[in-house]
């Protein structure tokens, strides 16, 4: 069977596509120094919690907020995920962000 030019365009563009965990993964792999190829992960089991950051300056304020307040009583975050990004309009203006996240952690070893 022949495939057509496009067929063949998506492949090469999907080789080196992001995997697990919409990339998670590998982000933290590259964030570490490591390739994929170099280090081979345990498992993990996470806990996915949902949480709104709300910033009146900016998104990225906002999830630093939310990540940052997170950390506070949460070990082990992994990873973030924008599901849902809204405001507050005023005036014309807009006064307020609020950025829904899911955040990734791994759970712990049980006794």
């Amino acid at each position: 069977m022949n495939r057509g030019k496009t067929d063949q365009k998506a492949e090469i563009r999907n080789a080196g596509a992001p995997t697990g965990r919409d990339g998670a993964i590998d982000f933290a792999l590259k964030m570490g120094g490591m390739d994929q190829a170099e280090h081979t992960m345990d498992d993990h089991i996470y806990r996915v919690i949902e949480l709104v950051g709300t910033s009146t300056k900016s998104v990225e304020d906002a999830i630093q907020s939310a990540v940052g307040r997170a950390h506070k009583t949460l070990r082990n975050l992994r990873w973030f995920e924008v599901v849902r990004t809204s405001g507050h309009v005023e005036d014309g203006k807009v006064q307020h962000f609020q950025v829904t996240l899911k955040v990734g952690f791994t759970m712990e070893e049980a006794p």
